[in-house]
């Protein structure tokens, strides 16, 4: 993405950076908060490039042609670093940090100071959030931090407090759709469905992309469930049984696959020594296991914003009965249904349950069968109900 490009879908962001710069008042560390994929990486290494240039043309405009730049570029930079979630759990390891920061505090290997990129901010733990604290609130000279979330409410306070939070807009709608049909290659129904409930997310895009008909399929059968107000229950069991089925079977893959290919790679490397073959092994496990937990992760998370969106399309077919504002306009004749049969207070309570279980639920591992049983089963109950864990997760203040 080039300047011109970022200025033009993030303006305020680049305004807010380059009035930093000019004032020479950039923070230490700085939160970029995002919906996903709207150009928050692409603005954390250009800003990372621009700090480490020796020739800067502007605000954020390096040179691209000095020796920093050069090494920037190669991806080879020495004071340069990314912390990333490891393994299945999917959480920034307190080692990792503390490996991060032994490094930070070294001597700069070109003398333009160091940065370090935070990808997904919110998997850091109590624990290693608390390790990163320290160095944020006593940071040595020409040392940058750049945290990226998506889930800035997941981050701690005392964390958000001791850096500048930098909020991305989504991409504007029709633009998004143009990039979608035009790289995605999609037409007619499936195109307007991943354009409105992406909603200016790229990174949502390529995900309901590449789970379209998962995705239609599940949206159909929930609402097909909350329709059948009086057998909903045995209904959702079956709908719940299924997905983790599936789940398991995925996982039962991945297994099968990730030791298929580490067998592979200690043949490729069977020339090297034992210890070092042994910790590029470790590594490759850890990234296959990390990229399986983010698409679980995904998926789960996916799961629990299609039935906020569906609840929003009952809600606003209930005060407009018009389809055009709806995300799931191939589920107006559903959707018109459960505008009839559910009251509003019904819908916001049922809203307010998702959005209840679905933290511990994406982020503590929660079963999702059992949690999508009992929301289901909640949500078609016309008394006011407990939704199995919301009373252990209320009081845990998960």
């Amino acid at each position: 993405m080039t300047l011109n490009e970022l200025e033009r879908n993030q303006n305020d962001v680049v305004a807010c950076l380059r009035s930093a710069i000019s004032r020479g008042r950039l923070p230490h560390g700085l939160i970029f908060s995002s919906p996903g994929n709207v150009g928050e990486e692409e603005a954390a290494f250009r800003l990372a490039q621009f700090l480490f240039c020796e020739n800067p043309k502007g605000e954020l405009d390096y040179c691209g042609k000095c020796s920093n730049c050069q090494l920037f570029q190669s991806g080879n930079h020495p004071d340069f670093y990314t912390l990333k979630p490891k393994g299945l759990k999917r959480s920034i390891r307190t080692a990792d940090v503390f490996d991060l920061i032994q490094s930070l505090h070294a001597t700069s290997m070109t003398g333009q100071g160091k940065v370090a990129v935070v990808f997904n901010a919110e998997a850091l733990n109590k624990e290693s959030a608390n390790r990163l604290l320290k160095t944020l609130e006593e940071p040595t000279s020409k040392t940058y931090f750049i945290l990226l979330t998506s889930r800035l409410e997941r981050l701690l306070q005392t964390i958000k407090s001791r850096c500048q939070i930098v909020r991305f807009k989504p991409a504007a709608g029709d633009e998004l759709k143009q990039r979608i049909k035009k790289e995605l290659g999609l037409t007619g129904e499936d195109l307007e469905i991943v354009s409105a409930v992406s909603r200016g997310r790229w990174s949502r895009a390529l995900y309901i992309h590449n789970n379209i008909k998962e995705y239609k399929k599940n949206i159909s059968d929930i609402s097909d469930i909350l329709l059948n107000r009086n057998n909903t229950s045995i209904r959702a069991v079956e709908f719940a049984a299924r997905l983790a089925k599936n789940k398991k079977e995925e996982r039962a893959d991945f297994v099968a696959d990730l030791k298929k290919k580490v067998s592979e790679k200690n043949k490729e490397l069977k020339d090297l020594e034992t210890k070092v073959r042994r910790e590029i092994i470790n590594e490759f496990e850890q990234q296959m296991n990390s990229e399986q937990a983010a698409m679980e992760r995904d998926k789960v998370a996916g799961l629990f914003e299609a039935m906020i969106d569906l609840w929003r399309d009952v809600l606003v077919y209930k005060h407009t009965k018009s389809a055009d504002l709806l995300l799931h306009k191939f589920l107006e004749k559903n959707i018109s249904g459960l505008a009839k049969k559910y009251k509003e207070s019904e819908i916001i309570r049922n809203l307010a349950d998702i959005d209840l279980v679905r933290g511990p639920t994406v982020f503590l591992n929660a079963k999702i069968d059992t949690m999508l049983q009992g929301l289901l089963a909640q949500a078609a109950s016309k008394s006011k109900g407990f939704v199995p864990l919301r009373a252990a997760i209320a009081t845990k203040g998960l």
